[in-house]
């Protein structure tokens, strides 16, 4: 629904990109349409003669018909992967489509922080890689799950269409609580998902070695289901059930917020500008203003709220 903009920044000598995305584009219903098949015409006796019936009209440049194999596989995906027959949503008042996704993530966020507290480095010999760096391979494995989920989208099956459509997806009008966090992982364009591991990738590996690996995965994860549960209450509230939600700009925000709280002195430069030096605490107030006057004005390209408020979780959260 919502695709990530621009905001790019970079730290120092390489590449540092502050991408502020999260609220994405609709999901593709698979077609339901059946191909068009030819009729036959019974011969019939006239005194006059016919004229012969008019050429078919062209198929659209763009167009590639499917086969009747291909479409009804499709439509037996479809049918299979569909969550339920709803033709509108449900009657329930906004507390009900909350009360279980703001639990999961009270549940979570407590589970995040604890492993952030308690987390101690591994020795070598107990690592699966010893000789990568730790931060690296904590950031690499975060990127994975999101390539992983990424070529889900992509080779729709009836079992993992399910799955995708139920807990990969925020949807406000049948929210479930565990999308809030698998929406964090979630993107169906590869623009939206090379922007976004882009930075994390950029942003990601520095606070990581600042931090720690322990840390770092209990601000991602806290950040990424705070970020989609103001995300979802912000629609619920305003009953803005024709959206959905998925993108890791939510939690990439918070690794934002939490890096500019301890580096706020950073050098960051705009990616093709690279004659623009702008510290990070200056750059992220932009941004959060930024953000702030989208929610006001209402524009609905992005999902404002999921940055805004990753940003605050990471920066909160950074000083403690």
């Amino acid at each position: 629904m919502f695709r990530p903009i621009a905001g790019r920044l970079l730290s120092r000598s390489t590449f540092r990109t502050l991408t502020t995305s999260s609220h994405r584009p609709l999901l593709r219903s698979l077609p339901l349409s059946k191909p068009t098949t030819s009729l036959k015409h019974n011969a019939r006796t006239f005194s006059a003669p016919r004229k012969p019936p008019p050429p078919p009209p062209p198929a659209a440049p763009n167009s590639t018909p499917l086969s009747p194999a291909e479409s009804s596989l499709r439509e037996r995906v479809w049918t299979a992967g569909q969550l339920s027959d709803l033709k509108a949503p449900p009657a329930m008042s906004s507390a009900q489509r909350l009360l279980r996704p703001t639990l999961f993530t009270l549940l979570v966020v407590g589970g995040s922080l604890y492993y952030a507290y308690t987390y101690t480095t591994p020795h070598p010999s107990e690592r699966w890689f010893p000789t990568v760096p730790l931060a690296f391979a904590t950031v690499a494995g975060i990127i994975g799950i999101n390539l992983a989920v990424f070529v889900a989208w992509k080779i729709p099956l009836p079992i993992t269409w399910r799955v995708l459509n139920k807990y990969f997806v925020s949807v406000p009008a049948l929210p479930y609580s565990a999308s809030m966090l698998g929406s964090a992982f979630s993107h169906q364009t590869l623009t939206h998902l090379g922007l976004n591991m882009f930075v994390l990738y950029s942003l990601g590996t520095s606070l990581c070695e600042q931090i720690g690996a322990g840390p770092f995965l209990g601000l991602y994860v806290s950040g990424a289901v705070v970020s989609s549960l103001a995300s979802l209450a912000w629609n619920v509230v305003r009953q803005k059930f024709g959206v959905v939600s998925l993108g890791a700009s939510g939690a990439i925000s918070t690794v934002v917020g939490v890096y500019t709280y301890l580096n706020p002195d950073a050098e960051l430069y705009i990616i093709f500008l690279p004659f623009i030096v702008l510290k990070a605490k200056v750059a992220v107030g932009l941004i959060a203003c930024l953000e702030t006057l989208g929610i006001i004005r209402g524009w609905a390209v992005l999902d404002h709220v999921a940055h805004l408020s990753g940003l605050t979780w990471g920066w909160r959260v950074g000083g403690r």
